[in-house]
C-alpha cells in the first residue's frame, strides 16, 4: 500500500492499530499532524496523527516505514511530538502540511 492522501493514511492506521482502543479512538476522532522529517522512533519521516478516545483519553502515532526492512509502513505509539522537525511546509500536499498547517508551524517555531 501507498499512503498518498489523507484517507489513505487513516485507513491504514485502521488496518493496523497497535490495539482495539486505538482503532475505536481513530474511528472516534483524528488529527493528522502532518509530515516529520525525523520522527522518534528511528530516524527517518513520516506522518503523526493523534487520535482520541469518546472518553478524551489521546495517542500519538507516527507512521513510516519499519526500519528493520523499509519495505512496508508501521504504526508506532510515540509519546511527544517532536515539533521541531515538522516540515508540511515543505510541500503543496496537504498530507505532509497536515489539519492545522498554519498552526503546526508556529508550534515548530516555538511561538505558541
Amino acid at each position: 500500500m501507498r499512503i498518498r492522501t489523507r484517507n489513505d493514511l487513516i485507513k491504514f492506521i485502521e488496518d493496523n492499530a497497535p490495539t482495539k482502543s486505538i482503532l475505536r479512538a481513530v474511528l472516534n476522532h483524528n488529527e493528522n499532524l502532518g509530515g516529520f522529517y525525523r520522527l522518534p522512533v528511528n530516524r527517518t519521516g513520516g506522518w503523526i496523527v493523534r487520535v482520541t478516545s469518546k472518553f478524551n483519553k489521546q495517542w500519538l502515532l507516527a507512521i513510516n516505514f519499519d526500519d528493520r526492512t523499509y519495505s512496508r509502513y508501521k504504526v508506532w505509539i510515540i509519546a511527544a511530538i517532536p515539533w521541531k522537525y515538522w516540515d508540511g511546509d515543505s510541500s503543496e500536499n496537504p498530507l505532509y502540511q497536515g489539519d492545522y498547517p498554519e498552526k503546526y508551524k508556529e508550534k515548530r517555531n516555538g511561538t505558541t
